[in-house]
């Protein structure tokens, strides 16, 4: 099985507590970083469903000073990453605290960088070259969504207000509290893309060109957990036992693909979500199945390796389990979302030009190998589905 070099590094980029109620351990976490003022993120969906009164009251009643933003939109700018930041540092804030989904923790990581730095982040933006992390404050990450990895993840992902394109800055935070019990209100739909970002990380981590024995085990089990677990939890959102699996399964496929960062699904995914509005989870989903294809023509032995993670006989029969619990966990066509094979293909220079990771697989692509695959991918998709 090739892999890129006869070396490879792995790395956690912060300690986790996980396990069910683990959230009640929130306040003497922010004192191990010796805070007293907080800003805790989230958005309306979180705020809705009371899990940030409830936190807001357990860092009060640990004697904390809490101030509160509670609208933080999905795929956040760097314009408003940079409003909220300039109320923490307003308020003070030593500690800032993300609960929710992936736009709310990666939007959190950047406030954090807003604290020690603030003035605009776009100049430290990966799109200008791989530039030194800046210095940030402490970040304390509570995931109320299985899918993203950010909380595990050394970047933050946002969109710029004038092109919408996606960007992403070097940010890692100090400390996660995964409780799968914050998982739970998460509605099917969200549940469903979320899951499906998990799969797509993992799946693109275990076929990358920099992947480790270390990533590889983590990927495969991720993979597992996902297949075994998400429609368990779409149909049944209370299953306390598929919601933890997933929370996990979320959890190292971050990790894993922390270390070997992503390639052609995500670059794809970034774009065509960036471009079209369309939910990340679900944008990123669309390459799945290629994914696995791809492997399967340049890599046989890995290929078998997802074959078994999927607990199917063939990469072939992968790439069909993967379409049908992508369709029936509600992935629009791309022909519902009005958008044409060309449309799709002309995509392909710009998500090329704004994702660094996008020749990060097991054998390189051309521009024109990525068009060709981009219309197998929206001509796949719609023909399953029918």
């Amino acid at each position: 099985m090739a892999m890129g070099s006869n070396f490879n590094e792995y790395t956690q980029v912060a300690p986790v507590s996980y396990g069910n109620g683990a959230v009640a351990e929130i306040a003497s976490k922010v004192k191990r970083f010796g805070a007293q003022k907080v800003i805790l993120v989230f958005d309306g969906g979180v705020k809705a469903s009371g899990m940030a009164d409830r936190v807001a009251k357990l860092l009060e009643d640990g004697d904390l000073t809490v101030a509160l933003f509670d609208d933080v939109k999905s795929d956040p700018t760097d314009a408003q990453v940079e409003a909220i930041g300039e109320i923490a540092v307003k308020e003070g804030a030593e500690l800032v605290i993300g609960l929710g989904g992936g736009s709310v923790l990666d939007a959190a990581k950047m406030v954090g960088i807003y604290i020690k730095n603030p003035a605009p982040l776009r100049p430290h933006m990966l799109s200008n070259g791989l530039n030194p992390p800046l210095p940030i404050a402490p970040v304390i990450l509570l995931p109320t969504t299985s899918g993203t990895g950010s909380e595990v993840s050394c970047v933050a992902v946002v969109s710029h207000d004038e092109d919408h394109v996606k960007d992403a800055i070097f940010a890692n935070c100090a400390f996660v509290i995964l409780d799968p019990e914050l998982t739970v209100s998460a509605p099917p739909h969200v549940t469903a893309f979320a899951g499906l970002d998990a799969l797509a990380h993992a799946l693109e981590s275990y076929t990358s060109a920099s992947a480790s024995p270390m990533t590889m085990l983590l990927a495969t089990h991720a993979i597992s957990l996902v297949v075994q677990n998400l429609r368990k939890a779409y149909d049944n959102g209370q299953d306390i036992d598929a919601r933890s699996k997933l929370a996990f399964a979320s959890n190292i496929a971050g990790m894993s693909f922390n270390d070997t960062g992503l390639h052609f699904g995500h670059t794809f995914g970034h774009e065509l979500g960036g471009i079209f509005g369309l939910p990340h989870g679900m944008a990123s989903s669309y390459a799945i199945p290629a994914v696995i294809k791809f492997t399967a023509k340049h890599d046989p032995e890995r290929a078998q390796g997802i074959a078994d993670a999927f607990g199917v006989a063939t990469a072939e029969d992968a790439r069909t389990a993967a379409l049908s619990l992508m369709h029936d966990l509600g992935v629009r066509k791309f022909s519902d979302n009005n958008i044409s094979v060309e449309a799709a293909q002309a995509l392909a220079e710009d998500a090329i030009a704004h994702n660094v990771f996008f020749h990060n697989t097991v054998v390189p692509l051309s521009v024109d190998d990525f068009k060709d695959i981009i219309a197998d991918i929206v001509v796949g998709f719609d023909e399953y589905t029918g």
